[in-house]
């Protein structure tokens, strides 16, 4: 994985390499032979888990990543299933605004109280102490929130047909849900000016079109940095090879988070490193390469290796 960001304090760390991290979570519980219930829920558990396996496997990066996408849903009142192993998901049997006037009745989340948002502070504290030193903070991005607490076709539905009421719910996401529980992350850890990382998957082509991530991702992303002082970025989006328009996705995933560039298998692979670098050296941005899940799980090791010097050769001879 090549990394590298460059506003917003993400710059990579100095080193004579390529930055190498990994998004992992339910994996250092397996790991560690720790039961996932107590992994995400315990978080002294969990922080030194995760330094751990930063360490098992030399990364340049702390491996500090919990189920992002649960934590707001779960502090609204969404039904959250804690899986035996793996990672706990949404009940989608069951949304929490099953249809649009339940919103009515729901009530922002107390940063300080509400489900596990009091688990992420001593989270973040805990990597604090253990690490000296906390680049960043993760959280949903708004439309992943909306797809998890509304149900992701009843979201669709809004947005083609009750576009009104789907930009109130996003409204009442950043402004009553997100903006206060990033506010309070930054305040409880004393970093002022704390990177928050938002991240996206729902918000990916085709489970999108790129009309909605102009008006409900970009919109939505610039809204709450403008709010929170700047320092903010959301991603996570994959789908480039099927958003009919690389280059238009590519601006806008640039605008949800200035000075760099993520693309991951199997879009990188499929599209070509060398189109994602034309561009990127085009706009002067790092770029994030994500190699592919199922081949780091099913190998074999040659071909791994063979991926990841394939990417460093197209990214990262030039110093970028």
């Amino acid at each position: 994985m090549v990394t590298g960001t460059k506003n917003f304090n993400t710059a990579p760390p100095k080193k004579n390499h390529v930055i190498v991290g990994a998004q992992i979570n339910d994996h250092a519980a397996f790991l560690a032979g720790v039961p996932t219930k107590p992994f995400f829920t315990d978080a002294e558990i969990f922080t030194r888990t995760q330094v751990l396996v930063t360490e098992y496997y030399k990364l340049d990066t702390l491996s500090n990543f919990w189920d992002v996408y649960n934590v707001e849903a779960e502090a609204l009142g969404q039904r959250i299933i804690y899986h035996p192993a793996g990672l706990p998901d949404i009940d989608r049997t069951r949304p929490l605004i099953a249809q649009p006037s339940d919103l009515d009745h729901i009530h922002p989340p107390d940063p300080f109280k509400s489900g596990r948002l009091p688990w992420v502070h001593e989270v973040n504290k805990k990597f604090l102490e253990l690490t000296g030193t906390l680049d960043r903070a993760y959280f949903t991005a708004p439309l992943s929130l909306a797809a998890n607490i509304r149900g992701y076709e009843n979201l669709m539905e809004d947005m083609f047909q009750r576009p009104a009421f789907a930009h109130r719910l996003f409204k009442f996401i950043c402004d009553d849900v997100l903006l206060p529980h990033l506010e309070t992350m930054r305040k409880k850890t004393g970093i002022p000016d704390l990177l928050m990382d938002g991240r996206d998957a729902w918000a990916s082509p085709p489970m999108i079109t790129l009309d909605m991530m102009d008006e409900y991702v970009v919109t939505y992303a610039e809204r709450l940095r403008d709010k929170l002082d700047k320092n903010l970025i959301t991603r996570g989006n994959w789908g480039d090879a099927k958003s009919r328009d690389p280059e238009r996705f590519f601006s806008q995933k640039m605008k949800c988070t200035p000075g760099s560039l993520s693309v991951s298998d199997p879009d990188l692979f499929e599209l070509g490193p060398d189109r994602v670098k034309a561009y990127a050296d085009k706009h002067n941005l790092f770029v994030t390469a994500g190699v592919d899940a199922a081949l780091l799980c099913q190998g074999p090791a040659k071909a791994i290796v063979d991926r990841i010097k394939f990417y460093i050769d197209k990214f990262a001879r030039n110093g970028q």
